[in-house]
């Protein structure tokens, strides 16, 4: 019973994760925004949305890619005008990273157009259907997490 659920959640994740990664889709949410960014520098900006002060090797961790990535992305992004980079005052070597007004204006304005979109794709659903799928979603991502923390933590460990 559990392998033909588990084929189904599969199935299920898989269509939603490929219609997120069309780049129609990420075209459409950023033209509803009104700005103009790629998807990484989006994933940057979200990940120092609720920071400040945030090390440039815990974004990269949090978005699970590598730390050149990250600091290519964000030279990038202090560019436009979007995230301010600084020395730690206690540790030198270590770097900062803040988001501007500019950059919080951004990102506060493709969570608007990501949350018009899922408005648009829940309008049918009824209250109770959507505070449930919340609910249980929310327990599911909760789980992932933290299945996937305690095997890293393992595989650390262990080298």
């Amino acid at each position: 019973k559990i392998e033909a659920d588990l084929e189904l959640i599969e199935e299920a994740m898989s269509r939603f994760f490929q219609a997120l990664k069309r780049p129609g889709a990420w075209a459409r949410i950023t033209a509803r925004a009104g700005v103009q960014i790629d998807r990484p520098s989006a994933g940057i900006l979200h990940a120092l949305k609720h920071q400040s002060g945030c090390r440039l090797n815990d974004v990269a961790s949090q978005l699970g890619i590598e730390a050149p990535s990250v600091t290519r992305k964000t030279q990038e992004l202090e560019l436009a005008g979007l995230v301010r980079r600084r020395r730690d005052p206690e540790d030198g070597r270590a770097v900062d990273l803040q988001l501007t007004a500019r950059g919080r204006n951004v990102s506060r304005k493709l969570d608007e157009a990501r949350h018009a979109d899922m408005q648009d794709v829940l309008a049918g659903w009824p209250a109770a259907d959507r505070r449930r799928f919340v609910k249980l979603f929310d327990r599911f991502s909760q789980d992932v997490s933290t299945y996937y923390q305690a095997e890293r933590s393992k595989h650390v460990s262990q080298h």
